[in-house]
């Protein structure tokens, strides 16, 4: 027998999904798997999944790639975190990758939790896509350098923010 869709993974976050959009709240979804796949088709404005996730949800093992494919299945925007490499970005404005000025050494447990909350608060702020990526970039890299798994370290988010380097990248053909 066949659960109802509410009942199913992903089908209660879908319905979520869709009611925000539906009162014009914008939607940045952070799941993996079965929610994720569920839940994209409902079009949030924004995904972030990292790489593993976002090859599991597409099939496609090449971010670039994959970042498209994303998009196609109803994502307004992707944002892939590429673990010390940075973020990948693919938005109807255009497409950004954006790295840390160093490669950083420390616990990256919450590093996504806090590139998550750079991308909501620029969302918010309305910042230009650029300025939201480098503040994601930051914060996460500050968590991963925080003494404290899950914590972020101030002073090293306000030294990494401006030295986070932003660049458009080449529309795929």
């Amino acid at each position: 027998m066949r659960q109802p869709a509410a009942r199913r993974p992903g089908g209660r976050l879908r319905g979520l999904v869709r009611t925000a959009r539906a009162a014009g709240v914008p939607v940045l979804l952070d799941t993996s798997g079965e929610p994720l796949r569920r839940a994209v088709a409902a079009r949030p404005d924004l995904i972030k999944p990292n790489a593993e996730e976002l090859a599991e949800l597409t099939g496609a093992h090449e971010p670039l790639r994959a970042t498209q494919d994303a998009r196609r299945r109803g994502a307004r925007s992707v944002v892939a975190s590429l673990g010390a490499e940075g973020l990948l970005a693919l938005t109807p404005e255009g497409r950004w990758r954006a790295t840390p000025p160093d490669r950083v050494r420390g616990n990256p447990t919450g590093a996504g939790d806090s590139a998550v909350a750079g991308l909501l608060s620029g969302l918010v702020e309305r910042l230009p896509w650029p300025d939201r990526l480098a503040r994601a970039v930051a914060l996460s890299a500050a968590t991963v350098l925080a003494p404290t798994a899950g914590d972020f370290d101030r002073e090293a988010y306000e030294g990494l923010l401006d030295r986070v380097t932003v660049t458009p990248e080449a529309s795929a053909a």
